[in-house]
């Protein structure tokens, strides 16, 4: 019995080394010069501060991109219950991100993200607030990784 626990124990430790995050900006082949935020609301500015860790400079071999970055969100009513009274709402988020050559401001590429999610209402609004929140927080981190890798196979 204590074979088995101090194998599993042996695996556990040396089965996690070769472990790198997904997202890692060592192995990518591009960085980002400059991120212009055209639409100036708060979605634009956290997708460009999530991509803010791909602003480097050090690489020569590595392709450099310019973005123009504009969003928009809208929350529409998705369905009424009997009486007329909101049951649900619809989250959707849309961005357009437009990359440019590093040397000339040649438009390489425009990308297109639109990401919806339905939501229950409920009765009490300071924890509605909060879970719309969440749900754009959430979305927001989805495209920011979506643009990651559309970025990667330019």
């Amino acid at each position: 019995m204590k074979k088995i626990i101090l194998y599993f124990c042996f695996l556990a430790i040396y089965g996690c080394a070769g472990y790198e995050p997904l997202f890692s900006t060592k192995e990518l082949s591009y960085y980002v010069i400059d991120i212009e935020n055209v639409s100036k609301n708060n979605l634009t500015e956290k997708i460009s501060k999530r991509l803010k860790n791909y602003t480097s400079k050090d690489d020569s071999n590595k392709k450099g991109y310019k973005l123009e970055i504009s969003s928009n969100m809208n929350n529409i009513i998705s369905s009424k219950d009997s009486k007329g009274n909101v049951s649900s709402y619809k989250m959707i988020i849309s961005v357009n991100v437009k990359v440019f050559n590093q040397d000339s401001d040649l438009l390489i590429s425009t990308l297109n993200f639109n990401k919806d999610f339905v939501y229950n209402n409920q009765e009490n609004k300071s924890n509605l607030d909060k879970y719309k929140k969440d749900i754009q927080e959430n979305i927001i981190n989805k495209i920011s990784q979506d643009i990651i890798i559309k970025l990667q196979s330019i």
